[in-house]
Formats: C-alpha cells, sequence, structure tokens
C-alpha cells in the first residue's frame, strides 16, 4: 500500500475509534451507521493491502483523493487572497462537481495559471511567478504548483498502468483506490455530524478535528542532479 492510501487508512482508524468512544453524543443521528460503514471498509483494505503483493501502482482512485485535496487549498486560498484583490478567485475556480472528471478539469485550469511552461515569455513566466508567490505568502509551500502538476501527471500515468496490466497485485491496488474514496465518503459524513453535534463545545470539536485530519504523504524525493561528464 503506497503512503498517500497508509496515511487515508490511519485516518479511518482513528475517526473509528473516536466515533465509538463518542457513540453516545451522535446517537440521535446517522454516524452510527456511517461508522459501521467505516468499519467495514478498513476490514476490505486491510484484506486489500495484504493481496496487493507485487502490485505495486498508486490507484487512480487515490491520486484523484490527492489532487482533489491540492485544488481545495489552492482555491480556498484563492477566496482569502480575493478579499484584497477581487475577483482574483476567478481565476481559480473549485471543481463544477465532486466527480474526478471535474477535478482533474479545474487541476489543469489552475496549472495553466501558476506552472511555467518552456514555451512562456519571460513576461508570462515573471507573471506565474507573481501569481505563486501570493499563494505562497498565504501558507502554501513553495513547491505548491509544482505538486499540483506533478499529482497531476500521476493520473495519467496511473491509468496507463491500469490499463497494460491485470495482474492480482494490480487488481487489489485498484481495489484499494475504490475504497479509499469510498472511506472517505464516510469520513466527510462524519466530519458534518460532528462538527454540527459539537458546535458549542470547542473542546469537543478540537479533540475531533485532532483525530480526523489526514496525514501528509512524506514529502517527494527530487532526483540527486547528474554528476557533470
Amino acid at each position: 500500500m503506497d503512503d498517500r492510501s497508509s496515511a487515508r487508512l490511519d485516518k479511518f482508524v482513528r475517526v473509528l475509534n473516536f466515533g465509538r468512544a463518542n457513540a453516545a453524543d451522535v446517537a440521535a443521528t446517522d454516524a452510527p451507521q456511517h461508522l459501521t460503514k467505516l468499519e467495514a471498509i478498513i476490514g476490505k483494505l486491510n484484506t486489500a493491502k495484504a493481496g496487493q503483493k507485487g502490485g505495486s501502482a498508486e490507484a487512480k482512485d487515490v491520486l484523484i483523493d490527492a489532487l482533489r485535496i491540492d485544488v481545495q487549498n489552492i482555491t480556498r486560498t484563492a477566496g482569502v487572497i480575493a478579499q484584497d484583490h477581487p475577483g482574483f478567485e476567478k481565476d481559480f475556480r473549485p471543481p463544477a462537481a465532486p466527480n474526478p472528471a471535474a477535478i482533474v478539469t479545474a487541476a489543469d485550469a489552475i496549472i495553466l495559471k501558476l506552472v511555467p511552461k518552456d514555451t512562456d515569455t519571460d513576461d508570462v513566466t515573471d507573471a506565474k511567478d507573481a501569481l505563486r508567490a501570493k499563494f505562497t505568502a498565504k501558507g502554501l509551500p513553495a513547491d505548491f504548483a509544482t505538486n499540483l502538476a506533478t499529482d497531476r501527471a500521476a493520473i495519467d500515468t496511473a491509468k496507463t498502468a491500469e490499463d497494460g496490466a491485470d495482474s492480482e497485485g494490480v487488481k487489489n491496488t485498484k481495489l484499494v483506490g475504490t475504497l479509499v474514496g469510498d472511506g472517505m465518503k464516510e469520513c466527510n459524513y462524519l466530519d458534518a455530524i460532528f462538527h454540527n453535534v459539537y458546535t458549542r463545545v470547542p473542546e469537543k470539536t478540537r479533540a475531533w478535528m485532532s483525530e480526523s485530519h489526514l496525514e501528509r504523504a512524506p514529502q517527494r524525493k527530487k532526483p540527486a542532479p547528474t554528476p557533470p561528464q
């Protein structure tokens, strides 16, 4: 199981444990059924992980989820910047729908605005540098746009790998991606429920946020420079 999937599985376990420990607080909601579904997903994920064996390709579903988080962070920040620069957010729109195609389309539009290309003029490159600086000033990492482009390209790579392989390991990798997507959906339901129930209980809200946060995957390793000949 790759780092992104492992981080999400860890999140699912923490959310389930918190939900079970605080079941009385949400007994009047439909949280119990979401917790039951999440528990089943965790069991299936552990089984699929054991069956991956040689299947090392990252599942497209997991990569889509990583791309969604990238886009969400950028569009949220653009909305904040727009408070001083009205209309700024129009160039960094969130996905039109919560489906993979819309997420990829939104990412492509953002990449076009932020990531330099070899064919860009100096003026265009400078403008993109200035735009990225506005985002990094609000806390996004210096390589956030490059990471977005890398995550976007990885989706095409994963699709090619899936189309060209049908080993049992790859099948289980695809299943992991589907299960991770299902688990994130259940966590989203539970996030809304616990935030609503704990609206006037700040210490409980903080506890929930601590347990339900998603750990970032390890920083991408940059390739070592090629030694001079």
